[in-house]
């Protein structure tokens, strides 16, 4: 019995450790990310911009996956979108193994100010940020400060109504 316990632990430590990503993030431009809210047509889509380096971003994160976790099943999606520059790659990694989102996280192509222009013209790099889409992928809701579970399930919650 000890045997099939230690096997069994075994296989979902493996398990754990393949589902940490093994390569960096997909880059995405404005245009990319665009394209990736019009393809989730029918769903609520949050998108989520942070990087490792910002405090607020890292409190904020649990809820993100947490409201990930509470309504993908009712047609909700999140994508993280990390501010990172391309010198702290490793830094991302290190935040991926620790939080382990449950969605699909990106990397900015540029942290200039043509991507964040590009991804809303009134965004000067306040983080994190989070834009909210409708099911027909019209920004719906915009927030430039760190947002609490109760705030993103109550625009979340609007919006599948």
């Amino acid at each position: 019995m000890r045997t099939v316990r230690s096997l069994c632990v075994a296989l979902l430590a493996a398990i754990a450790v393949s589902a940490v990503r093994a390569e960096p993030p997909k880059t995405v431009t404005p245009s990319d990310i665009s394209a990736l809210v019009a393809a989730r047509h029918g769903k609520v889509v949050v998108v989520n911009f942070w990087a490792t380096w910002c405090p607020p971003c890292l409190r904020e994160f649990p809820d993100l996956a947490k409201a990930y976790n509470d309504y993908h099943a009712r047609g909700v999606d999140v994508l993280g979108v990390s501010m990172n520059a391309d010198d702290e790659i490793k830094d991302i990694d290190a935040f991926v193994a620790k939080f382990a989102p449950p969605f699909t996280l990106y990397r900015a192509a540029s942290t200039e100010d043509t991507f964040l222009k590009g991804v809303l013209d009134s965004w000067y790099g306040e983080m994190p940020m989070t834009l909210i889409f409708d099911k027909n992928g019209k920004l719906a809701r915009t927030h430039k400060t760190p947002l609490t579970y109760a705030e993103l399930a109550a625009d979340v919650d609007a919006l599948l109504r």
